[in-house]
């Protein structure tokens, strides 16, 4: 029995991202020729087969630890930050 690869090509359609991946393509004719006579080749999509590679390199791409999502000082209210200044009184007048 074969292994199930979770990260393999979804049905998502063109103009979507798998998982998020913001990815733009920009393919002179010969390049783009060649890709379409792979994907003929291959029985599937010109989509399906980008999305194969761009996921393949990224399971071979060092990829950096996750952010810290946790603030780094406590939320200021408005009140609290604005507290220590006064009206210009040239603005009253």
């Amino acid at each position: 029995m074969s292994e199930v690869h979770p990260t393999g090509p979804t049905a998502l359609g063109p103009g979507t991202t798998p998982g998020g991946i913001p990815l733009r393509l920009h393919l002179a004719e010969p390049e783009y020729a060649a890709l379409v006579r792979n994907t003929l080749g291959r029985h599937t999509t010109a989509s399906a087969l980008v999305e194969l590679l761009v996921l393949r390199a990224l399971e071979h791409a060092d990829v950096p630890q996750p952010a810290d999502t946790t603030p780094k000082r406590r939320h200021t209210t408005y009140d609290d930050a604005t507290s220590g200044f006064t009206r210009d009184a040239r603005a009253l007048s």
